[in-house]
């Protein structure tokens, strides 16, 4: 199954690439499928607060889980565990599920953006907030 993800690279990203140019304003976001991989840990969304536009999925949690950024910056969200997960926001756009790689989302407009995985529904749930 590793080996057919690993082909459907090429499509997510082109997927990616067509969704972030055909986004008017609020946020956009995309798949890449860099390899992601490696470590774990556990809690369920503990990953405290910071200001950064990097996010790691662990098995169960997202690190930090509170996120402050500006407007018009890219947070990539990367898979360091091997369960699958999702980053699934309220307002509609969502990665793949997968055990593996990235997706990215450009936040422009402010407000706080909510999101969750699909597996493990709101005892994993992240939150990024555009000033």
């Amino acid at each position: 199954m590793e080996d057919r993800q690993v082909r459907r690279l090429p499509e997510l990203a082109a997927v990616s690439l067509a969704f972030v140019l055909a986004a008017c304003g609020g946020a956009s976001g995309g798949i890449t499928g860099d390899g992601g991989g490696g470590g774990g840990g556990g809690g369920s969304g503990s990953g405290g607060g910071g200001s950064s536009n990097s996010i790691s999925v662990a098995d169960n949690s997202f690190t930090p889980a509170k996120d402050t950024v500006a407007k018009g910056t890219q947070v990539t969200w990367t898979w360091r565990g091997a369960a699958l997960h999702s980053v699934t926001f309220d307002d509609g756009p969502s990665s793949e599920t997968m055990a593996a790689g990235s997706y990215a989302r450009t936040f422009d407009t402010a407000g706080t953006y909510p999101y969750h995985c699909k597996v493990h529904g709101t005892s994993m749930s992240g939150s990024v907030t555009v000033q």
